[in-house]
């Protein structure tokens, strides 16, 4: 089995931060839900998930833009492979041509 490139390693690295970090925000938002958090704690926290959700915008972003590259690559690869597809092709018909 070959190894991935290495835009996949970053976008399955991407994809593992991102989860991480929503469960992370779904934990903090669930921890400011409670009536007894202190009012300067609750502030700190309300940073902090802000700041995470920054962190998880920045990721997506990344991850949207590993996901075009990562097409880029694919249609690249796609042409090589017809280009030398139609080649062949052209050759069998010239070869196949002028042994008759």
């Amino acid at each position: 089995m070959s190894k991935p490139c290495a835009i996949q390693k970053q976008i399955e690295s991407s994809n593992e931060i991102i989860a991480d970090l929503r469960e992370r925000i779904r934990k903090m938002e669930r921890r400011l839900q409670d009536p007894q958090m202190p009012e300067e704690r609750r502030k700190e926290v309300e940073t902090e998930l802000t700041e995470i959700k920054k962190m998880l915008e920045t990721n997506e972003e990344m991850l949207q833009k590993l996901h075009r590259e990562n097409s880029k690559s694919f249609a690249v690869a796609a042409c090589l492979f017809f280009a030398c597809f139609l080649i062949y092709g052209v050759y069998v018909l010239i070869v196949g041509l002028s042994m008759y």
